[in-house]
C-alpha cells in the first residue's frame, strides 16, 4: 500500500464515499454503550456528536492519504471537544470511551459495505494506521481534559477560598456567593495550625497538599483559607464535625507534623468573625502549649482560653507564684502536688525525695507566698495560677 501523498490509496476513496454513514454509526455505538453520552439531549447528539464524529473521520482519511501521522494541530477540534466535556464534568473514562467504541463501531459497518476481498484486504491494511492515530490522539485528548480539570479545580478552589475571606472579615458575602452558586449557612469554623509550616512528604509534597485533600474528602461544600502553616476551614454545619477528628489525624500521619485544630460553630454568617477569633485562639494555645495532633475546642481549653487574655485575675496568679520562680525545686514539688491530686506519697515518689522533703517545701511555698497549697481552698488558686504561668512561659 503506497503512502505518498501523491499517490492516494485507493481505500481512502472507498472510506470517504461512506464516511457520513459511519460517523452516524459511530455516534450511535457510542450513545448505546457510554451512559453518560446517552444522557446528552438529542438535539446536541444530532447536532454536535454526529458533526464531529465526521470531522474525526475525515481527519484519518485524510492522513491517511498522505501518509502521516497527526500532529498537534491536527488535534485542535478534538481538544476543544475535550475541554468541553472536562467543563460538562462528563469523566475521562467516558471521555476516552468514545475513541474506542466509535472506532470499532466504524470499522465494523465499514467491513459490512466491503463487497470484494481487494477492498477488505485495503481496510486490514488500514489497521496500523488506525492504531497509530488512536495512540497519538486519545493521549492528546487525555492531556487536555486533565488540564481542564485541573484548571477548573483550581478556579473552583480560589472562588470558595475568595469566600472564605469575605466570611471570615465580616464582608459582604452573598453575591459573590451567587455568583458561584454556593449556598450559605451556619459553618464550624476552624483554625488549622501545623507545627512545622515546611514539612514535606517523600522530600516533595508540602502538607498543605496533604491538608488540601483530606479537607476535599470531608467535604465538598468546605470553604476554605489555607497556606503552608495551615490556614482556616468553614465546614458546613449540616457536615458531622466529629468526622474532622479523623481527617485531623490522618493530616498529621500522612505530613509528618504535629497538626492543630481549633474550632468554634457560627450559627449564622454574621457570627463567623467572632467564632474565627476564638478558634484561632484555642489553636493558637493548643499549640503553644505543645498539645498533641486533635481537634480542640472551648470546652478543652476554657481555663487556659480565659487566662491568656490580660487581665488583673491573670496579674494576680503570675504574683502569686512570682516567689517561687527562683526555687525550681519549689515549682516541681507544687506540680507533683497537684498532679498527683494532693496524695503526698506518690508525690514525693515521683520526686524520689522523702515525703518529709516534700512537707517542708510545700510548708515552705506556704511561706514565700502567703497561701498553703495544703488547704482546699487554696489548691484551686495555685492550679490556675501554673496554668497561668505555662502561658505566660510560652509567651502565649
Amino acid at each position: 500500500m503506497s503512502t505518498a501523498a501523491d499517490d492516494p490509496i485507493p481505500v481512502t476513496e472507498f472510506l470517504a464515499a461512506h464516511l457520513p454513514e459511519a460517523a452516524r454509526e459511530m455516534v450511535a455505538a457510542v450513545v448505546r454503550s457510554v451512559p453518560d453520552y446517552e444522557r446528552l439531549p438529542r438535539e446536541m447528539i444530532e447536532r454536535d456528536l454526529v458533526h464531529r464524529a465526521e470531522d474525526n473521520l475525515r481527519l484519518f482519511v485524510r492522513l491517511l492519504g498522505e501518509g502521516r501521522e497527526p500532529q498537534a494541530a491536527d488535534l485542535d477540534g478534538m481538544i476543544d471537544v475535550a475541554v468541553r466535556r472536562a467543563r460538562e464534568g462528563i469523566p475521562l473514562d467516558a471521555v476516552l470511551s468514545v475513541y474506542h467504541q466509535g472506532a470499532l463501531a466504524a470499522w465494523n459497518f465499514l467491513a459490512a459495505q466491503a463487497n470484494t476481498g481487494e477492498e477488505r484486504e485495503e481496510l486490514l491494511r488500514a489497521v496500523p494506521q488506525l492504531l497509530r492515530y488512536l495512540g497519538i490522539v486519545i493521549p492528546g485528548v487525555a492531556g487536555s481534559y486533565l488540564n481542564e480539570r485541573q484548571d477548573l479545580r483550581w478556579e473552583q478552589r480560589e472562588a470558595k477560598r475568595a469566600l472564605a475571606q469575605a466570611l471570615l472579615q465580616g464582608k459582604p458575602a452573598e453575591l459573590l456567593a451567587e455568583r458561584f452558586g454556593i449556598v450559605l449557612g451556619g459553618y464550624h469554623v476552624v483554625a488549622l495550625r501545623t507545627a512545622d509550616a515546611a514539612a514535606t512528604v517523600d522530600g516533595v509534597r508540602p502538607a498543605m497538599r496533604v491538608i488540601h485533600g483530606e479537607i476535599d474528602a470531608l467535604s465538598p461544600h468546605a470553604l476554605t483559607v489555607l497556606d503552608r502553616a495551615g490556614g482556616w476551614v468553614l465546614l458546613p454545619v449540616s457536615e458531622p464535625v466529629a468526622r474532622l477528628d479523623a481527617a485531623v489525624a490522618r493530616i498529621a500521619s500522612a505530613a509528618g507534623v504535629r497538626v492543630i485544630a481549633g474550632t468554634a460553630t457560627a450559627a449564622v454568617i454574621s457570627e463567623i468573625p467572632s467564632s474565627a477569633e476564638e478558634a484561632g485562639e484555642i489553636a493558637r494555645l493548643a499549640l503553644g502549649l505543645g498539645r498533641p495532633t486533635g481537634v480542640y475546642r472551648m470546652a478543652d481549653l476554657a481555663l487556659q482560653y480565659q487566662f491568656a487574655r490580660p487581665g488583673p485575675a491573670r496579674t494576680w496568679l503570675l504574683g502569686l507564684l512570682a516567689p517561687l520562680t527562683d526555687h525550681q525545686h519549689l515549682m516541681e514539688a507544687l506540680r507533683a502536688y497537684l498532679a498527683h491530686d494532693h496524695n503526698r506519697v506518690a508525690a514525693a515518689e515521683s520526686l524520689v525525695v522523702h515525703r518529709n522533703t516534700l512537707n517542708y517545701r510545700l510548708n515552705r511555698i506556704a511561706a514565700l507566698t502567703g497561701y498553703d497549697p495544703g488547704r482546699s481552698e487554696h489548691t484551686p488558686l495555685f492550679a490556675a495560677a501554673l496554668t497561668a504561668f505555662d502561658l505566660a512561659a510560652a509567651e502565649l
